[in-house]
């Protein structure tokens, strides 16, 4: 997992990004959280709010959602049109 990896939620193929990682106070040796945010389209725009990023642990995410886009392959795609139409046509 790794930052700018691209997932895609098991049941409601929600789009997520991974954006950053945390640890409780800047306890480092503590296991730390991957942030995530959560990515939308509103009719040509795309984008996040952070109001409405998300946290977990690495396995909490890889549980609930598949790896879509690792960032290495990022540049492949034009833009997040093309993301979500791959996830519309798998639905």
């Amino acid at each position: 997992m790794k930052l700018g990896d691209v997932y895609v939620n098991k049941k409601d193929k929600s789009i997520i990004q991974i954006d950053s990682y945390a640890t409780h106070m800047g306890n480092f040796p503590e296991k730390s959280i991957v942030i995530f945010r959560q990515m939308e389209r509103h009719n040509e725009l795309f984008g996040s709010l952070p109001s409405f990023n998300g946290y977990g642990s690495r396995g909490e995410i890889e549980e609930g959602y598949d790896l879509l886009v690792p960032q290495e392959k990022l540049q492949n795609y034009s833009d997040w049109n093309e993301i979500f139409d791959m996830v519309e046509k798998s639905r």
